[in-house]
């Protein structure tokens, strides 16, 4: 029976009385132990360097998708913005060209009100107001023509498409009264024109063109020109 010396650690007493186990089995083991930690620390170095490596790829390759649609988007926007801003340039000096060579009659707001307060001294009288077909410059001073009339309390009609007096050239408003009107409706109309400036002129009635002898008739013809202005009354 062995009986170990309490001076004496437990390793030295396995040393010298199993003198291989040291050389061989714990050797083994401490080898083992050793070569299993490098495993391991490999296994974890080279997962980790994966893992870092899969991750920059990843991140690559979606900031180059990324970079590359919004690159397309941007290109395709800025060229839309772009075809656009062109196209309102185009237009607007479009508009200019056409308002420079191509102005409107209107009667102005004070000549309106002047012309609509004298109106109202004689009463309601009828009158019919008409323009030239295909004219939407005529036909908007025949329709503010009209209102004025009205803000008179005058009987206007219209304003009316016609044909029937031909293809009347002239800037102002053409006066048509029936031969056998003998009222002074026409008279005041031409003194009011004249009194505020509106642009006028008395026309050659054509036969049977105004039915009602009682009814005198403004027609707007066209301009004589596109760059006729004619801004009755005056600023």
């Amino acid at each position: 029976m062995y009986l170990r010396r309490p001076d004496v650690p437990l390793a030295a007493h396995i040393v010298g009385h199993f003198p291989d186990f040291g050389r061989t089995d714990l050797g083994e083991f401490s080898a083992v132990s050793a070569m299993s930690r490098r495993s391991r620390v490999a296994c974890l170095l080279a997962v980790g360097l994966l893992a870092i490596a899969g991750s920059v790829w990843q991140e690559r390759s979606v900031a180059d998708e990324t970079l590359a649609v919004s690159g397309t988007t941007t290109s395709r926007a800025s060229q839309t913005v772009s075809e656009l801003t062109k196209q309102v340039e185009a237009l607007e000096d479009r508009v200019r060209l056409l308002e420079k060579h191509k102005q409107v009659r209107i009667i102005t707001h004070e000549a309106a009100g002047n012309f609509a307060a004298y109106l109202k001294q004689f009463g309601g009288r009828r009158v019919v107001v008409s323009c030239i077909p295909d004219d939407i410059e005529a036909y908007q001073y025949a329709n503010q023509l009209v209102n004025v009339l009205q803000a008179g309390n005058w009987d206007a009609h219209g304003p009316e498409v016609t044909k029937i007096f031909g293809e009347v050239r002239a800037p102002g408003i053409n006066v048509y009264v029936s031969p056998d009107d003998h009222s002074d409706t026409a008279k005041i109309l031409f003194d009011g024109f004249a009194k505020f400036n509106i642009p006028y002129q008395a026309r050659i009635t054509p036969a049977r063109a105004i039915p009602d002898f009682e009814t005198v008739e403004l027609f707007i013809g066209q301009r004589q020109s596109d760059t006729d202005t004619i801004r009755a009354g005056g600023d």
